[in-house]
């Protein structure tokens, strides 16, 4: 399918309707105010999502018009105001019965692919291995496993719920940007521990594979053990099982699990601890930077020049202006 050949979400104005194909990635029922069941459909069209809302309908009527989750489907959507915004609105919904049209051409993923991302990550990894001295097992050594124990999920999960790299594959992305910047930080302040911040950096999520559950379309929901334990917890608890009864630097080991559990910043957004490290301030300050970037990048996709965003995108502090293009 040529996505480009169908209106996008982010073209459709107030008072516009859309017809296109788009990939269902999750129902919701909800009550109103007068007792009635009405869904929320988010909907993907292969840049952005929405999720507009199906009166006078629930679930079990959808399944029945042959429309559920991780299926493609013909939708007619209105456009209307709401709160200085746009309230999407289904008026139609029927299956798609195209056979050449399918849920992989809807889904978003990284500019990059997954099996490069990881390459590089590796490569970089195994350039700043520290023995010291022929001591212990670098904790290069020790990331190259867990990497490559959960590659399968490290690759295909997302980042996020909603906020930032929220896509299959975010969490390598994510990780991929912070690696590199890791690395190039190390070369400007020459006294940061490469391997520590590196491997950090590359290890810094690697518990949300445990806390979301990612589908084939790239959509998260948290898990109990995401709920109850959060991804700092779990990647700090993974380490632990790696490292036992290994030949690893005590301290080192200590320094690493230190970076997982402080990079957060401070314990108001989550974080166990404050970092107590140079590696661990140059972490949280790499995993902000990234995560604020993603959030401008992809709301640059949906900015004409010149103009600003509606509201405040989720995680900054002010509106967002793309600059006129000369």
């Amino acid at each position: 399918m040529d996505k480009n050949s169908y209106k996008k979400f982010t073209d459709v104005q107030i008072g516009d309707s859309l017809s296109r194909p788009v990939l269902v990635s999750s129902i919701k029922e909800a009550i109103d105010k007068n007792g009635n069941t009405f869904v929320k459909i988010t909907m993907k069209d292969g840049f952005s999502e929405v999720t507009p809302m199906m009166f006078k309908t629930d679930k079990n009527m959808l399944e029945q018009l042959g429309v559920c989750e991780e299926s493609v489907a013909d939708v007619k959507i209105s456009v209307s105001e709401y709160n200085g915004g746009k309230s999407f609105r289904v008026d139609k919904i029927a299956p798609n019965n195209d056979l050449e049209i399918t849920p992989g051409d809807f889904i978003k993923l990284p500019p990059h692919d997954t099996e490069k991302m990881f390459g590089e990550i590796c490569e970089l990894i195994e350039a700043c291995a520290n023995d010291c001295g022929g001591k212990y097992k670098p904790i290069s050594e020790l990331a190259l496993r867990i990497l490559h124990d959960k590659k399968e999920r490290y690759i295909t999960s997302s980042a996020a719920v909603s906020m930032h790299h929220n896509m299959k594959g975010g969490l390598i992305y994510h990780s991929y940007r912070m690696v590199k910047t890791a690395n190039a930080v190390c070369d400007i302040y020459e006294k940061l521990d490469r391997e520590l911040l590196v491997c950090g950096a590359a290890l810094h999520d690697i518990g949300k594979i445990w806390e979301y559950k990612t589908s084939s379309s790239g959509e998260a929901e948290f898990t109990p053990s995401g709920v109850l334990f959060g991804h700092l917890y779990l990647g700090a608890s993974l380490i632990k099982k790696y490292t036992e009864g290994e030949s690893y630097s005590t301290e080192r080991v200590q320094l690493l699990t230190h970076l997982l559990l402080s990079h957060h910043g401070t314990r108001e957004f989550g974080a166990v601890v404050c970092p107590a490290t140079p590696e661990a301030f140059a972490l949280f300050y790499i995993d902000n930077l990234d995560a604020k970037l993603y959030v401008c990048e992809d709301a640059y996709d949906i900015l004409d020049p010149g103009t600003i965003t509606e509201k405040k995108p989720f995680g900054l502090d002010n509106r967002l202006y793309r600059p006129r293009e000369f």
